[in-house]
């Protein structure tokens, strides 16, 4: 009987399980990826489509860029497509910069990443955060489970930087649904926004990524800017702006020499939650800049010295 029990549980998980095999669209705008981290599976396609600015998705030079055995992530020279499909092959994680935007060899400026995982033998639905008491609640469901060690919640400041809340045991072996609950009591009220991933772990240690979800904490007063680095800066170079947005927006830039005299203007795409942007200062001169910064009622300043 209990040969027959574990047939049915697992021709059940797989005989009900959804298509994996997706395509997680990644867009890219000035200057950054959208998302700039998101969590795949085994087979899966992503596909990055080029909306606005010369740029490229590459792996190459990156160091760790791509695990053993996959090929790099490669759309070609900067501007050369609209769109670009990678399938992801090997489990690990995937990292990439725009050519022009980005420095491949300290992975830093305009970059990306996706985290592949291999398939559990568990069906995860309705992994959601919702606030409750300002405070983020975060639960799932499994319609089943087969071999299921535990669940980790992490969570990221960044949505690419995560690290570990809680280890949640999984019932195990299951054929009905099973839920789930964890309030983050200890969320950093210092963040705008904090995003989550849910961790599948089966009892042979294989693991599986759900997808990365965003809390807004409303007890944090508004802020644009989360940070501007390097400070002081060397030319060349570029100046990474991180900041946030509370909807689709444009946030503007502009940059004052010591004399008041505006040097530089543009503006950066937003979407939702905590976005990426930069400015170039090769043509700046030596000396203290005024960085102002405005968007959707907001104004913050920053002063940066360029070398």
């Amino acid at each position: 009987m209990k040969k027959l029990y574990l047939f049915f549980l697992l021709f059940t998980a797989f005989s009900f399980r959804p298509a994996y095999a997706v395509v997680v669209t990644v867009n890219v705008t000035n200057f950054q990826f959208t998302p700039a981290n998101v969590n795949v599976n085994v087979g899966d396609v992503v596909r990055f489509r080029f909306n606005q600015g010369t740029h490229n998705a590459s792996s190459i030079g990156v160091t760790n860029g791509v695990p053993a055995g996959a090929a790099d992530v490669f759309s070609g020279n900067p501007g050369a497509v609209v769109s670009y499909d990678y399938t992801v092959t090997t489990v690990g994680t995937y990292r990439y910069v725009c050519t022009l935007h980005g420095n491949a060899g300290t992975y830093t400026g305009m970059l990306g990443q996706f985290v592949a995982s291999a398939i559990v033998p568990v069906v995860l639905r309705n992994f959601s955060v919702t606030t409750v008491a300002k405070k983020p609640l975060l639960s799932w469901i499994t319609e089943t489970e087969l071999n299921a060690d535990y669940f980790s919640l992490r969570s990221s400041a960044d949505a690419i930087h995560f690290t570990e809340l809680v280890k949640i045991p999984a019932v195990g072996n299951s054929t009905t649904e099973q839920s789930y609950a964890f309030t983050d009591n200890n969320v950093n009220n210092k963040n705008n926004f904090t995003y989550y991933e849910l961790a599948i772990v089966d009892k042979d240690g294989h693991r599986q990524l759900s997808e990365i979800k965003m809390f807004k904490n409303t007890l944090t007063p508004p802020k644009l800017i989360n940070s501007v680095s390097p400070n002081p800066i060397s030319r060349p170079g570029q100046l990474m702006v991180y900041f946030n947005a509370e909807k689709k927006n444009k946030l503007n830039v502009k940059v004052f020499d010591a004399a008041g005299k505006r040097v530089y203007a543009a503006d950066m795409e937003a979407v939702p939650g905590v976005n990426s942007g930069h400015v170039h200062v090769c043509d700046f001169h030596p000396g203290i800049y005024r960085l102002q910064f405005s968007m959707d009622g907001l104004k913050e300043t920053k002063t940066v010295v360029v070398n």
